[in-house]
């Protein structure tokens, strides 16, 4: 588990960090980690108590608890609605961003049963700078955000086992969209119990508080634990650019020559293929009385970095329009993966929606204006790749096909689709653009996951290697990767089949042998340092 110095490093890290990349292109997420109260000061530890509080009832209980508990007391002598509050301080985060997800992290003080369920209820303060608790006001007397997120905790708890909360994105979204919120002010959030009826057990849990102190009657130790304190996540996208983050697709650059591959975009006019080069992608419906059209769309998104079975909190494709649409040009979309582990690229030969996909979809009306080369994003899609990693076939490195799909809306005197950029995004001059391509509007997705080791971001960087001869003619392949540190290399057909891998501990270069491998094309896939690499290669021996 972290400490508490590197968990204030992290902190300061991504402060700065966020200073550093102000002019960068495309930053478009920050991980957030917030520990309270729970201080360090000339290497003593302190404790301060006025940012976390408990009640019971209509009253305050201690601000120096070693704990917090939440939820109802049902004892037929006894009934006691508990509510509690946790307060964030120095939440980095600019107005005007986009909440993607949040989570609160707490780690049990007592362990629990599923039969002890807590019925819980989590709303924000609604302030843009929350004060601290106090012993003459009550905790749910405070003005509250007029959303919330219901809490229901029914699994087993163990003594100091992690455990984390819904989504509370809404909340933290509708407090940095108040008037008076700053970027560095604190967020409170109140858990609020009910009253359950007469219970036999005890349907509460109790979770370390920010002094923590482990109380030995518990089981604890009597010390302080800073592993232990409450964790806020955050993941956002911001109001400007910071960084480039997860992004990968089929447009890449070689040698300073921009070109692009084009099999794993594609798009379907009602029941025919449309060409795999286009310099957009179309979706939805185009109702004109002479001309129904409903529109395919089709993207495939290659080199996913996550472990089979991990915890997605959030995840999202972004786009660069095409063409500028007003309000009435509505799309009614649906959004599926395709039922594959790994994707094979799209034909001229095969319709897009005669893939299999799974069953779940996500609804995605896109009802607002666009303007020209401006960013959109699709709603959440985490229970799409969710429903993917959990597949027992999923690997790391796998590809995940996304398939969109228009239906028909009717008779329209508006063209009811959408148009955004394509992976090779050449900018039609007709349309506007400069004959060029533009990896910075290429199709992206992003996804937010939950680790062994805390909640992370998927980081794939749009890096090419260099990589000769390419085209191979009856030649290895020399591959320069960007240092000696240790990596693996994997290499796909592009039906998405790994026709070849390979582990190195040392040295920057390192050969690939292509002598029983197929003509074709191929994509090069380098993990090393924690980041990703890719590259196109052909074969023509």
């Amino acid at each position: 588990m972290r400490n508490i110095l590197q968990i204030l490093a992290i902190g300061l890290a991504f402060l700065f960090g966020s200073m550093i990349h102000a002019n960068a292109q495309n930053v478009l997420f920050k991980r957030y980690i917030q520990v309270t109260d729970t201080i360090i000061d000339g290497g003593v530890k302190v404790a301060v108590s006025h940012d976390d509080a408990e009640q019971e009832n209509d009253e305050m209980d201690s601000l120096e608890d070693d704990d917090i508990d939440a939820g109802w007391e049902g004892d037929p002598s006894d009934f006691n609605v508990l509510t509690c509050g946790l307060r964030f301080r120095d939440i980095f985060i600019p107005k005007g961003a986009v909440i993607d997800s949040a989570f609160i992290v707490i780690s049990s003080h007592e362990g629990k049963t599923s039969t002890d369920v807590a019925e819980l209820t989590i709303f924000g303060e609604k302030s843009g700078n929350a004060p601290t608790y106090t012993l003459d006001s009550l905790i749910d007397q405070r003005d509250l955000t007029n959303d919330s997120v219901v809490w229901t905790v029914n699994e087993e708890w163990g003594l100091w086992t992690t455990h984390r909360t819904v989504d509370v994105k809404s909340l933290v979204q509708e407090i940095i969209d108040l008037p008076d919120w700053q970027t560095g002010n604190p967020v409170n959030f109140i858990i609020k119990g009910k009253n359950q009826g007469v219970s036999t057990v005890e349907n509460a849990r109790e979770f370390e508080s920010f002094e923590n102190i482990a109380d030995p009657g518990d089981g604890g130790d009597g010390q302080n634990h800073p592993e232990r304190v409450p964790e806020l996540f955050i993941y956002y996208t911001a109001p400007g650019n910071v960084e480039v983050t997860i992004a990968f697709t089929d447009s890449i650059v070689d040698g300073g020559e921009k070109f692009a591959t084009s099999s794993d975009d594609a798009e379907q006019e009602n029941d025919e293929m449309d060409s795999l080069t286009d310099d957009d992608i179309d979706a939805g419906w185009e109702g004109d009385p002479t001309d129904f059209n409903i529109l395919t769309a089709g993207m495939i998104f290659r080199n996913i970095p996550l472990e089979p079975g991990t915890m997605i909190d959030s995840a999202f494709i972004y786009v660069s329009s095409h063409e500028a649409k007003t309000a009435t040009d509505v799309a009614e979309l649906t959004i599926k993966v395709e039922d594959s582990d790994s994707a094979a690229t799209f034909t001229i030969d095969s319709l897009i929606d005669a893939r299999p996909t799974m069953n779940d979809s996500i609804a995605w009306t896109v009802a607002e204006p666009w303007g020209l080369w401006t960013e959109h994003r699709t709603p959440d899609l985490k229970t799409l790749v969710q429903a993917m990693v959990d597949r027992p076939g999923w690997k790391k490195g796998n590809a995940i096909s996304f398939i969109i799909l228009g239906k028909n809306q009717g008779v329209s005197t508006v063209e009811n689709a959408r148009e955004w950029e394509s992976y090779e995004n050449i900018a039609d001059p007709e349309d506007g653009g400069d004959g060029q391509n533009h990896p910075e509007r290429v199709p992206r997705l992003r996804i937010y996951f939950n680790a062994a080791t805390g909640v992370e971001k998927v980081d794939v960087f749009y890096n090419t290697l260099k990589v000769y001869p390419n085209p191979s003619a009856n030649q290895d392949l020399t591959v320069e990767m960007p240092s000696a540190k240790p990596a693996t290399l994997r290499l796909f057909h592009l039906n998405g089949q790994l026709v070849a891998e390979k582990e190195t501990s040392f040295g920057k270069e390192t050969i690939l042998s292509t002598a029983k491998l197929n003509n074709g094309t191929y994509y090069l896939q380098v993990a090393q340092d924690g980041k990703y690499y890719t590259q196109k290669v052909v074969i023509n021996n």
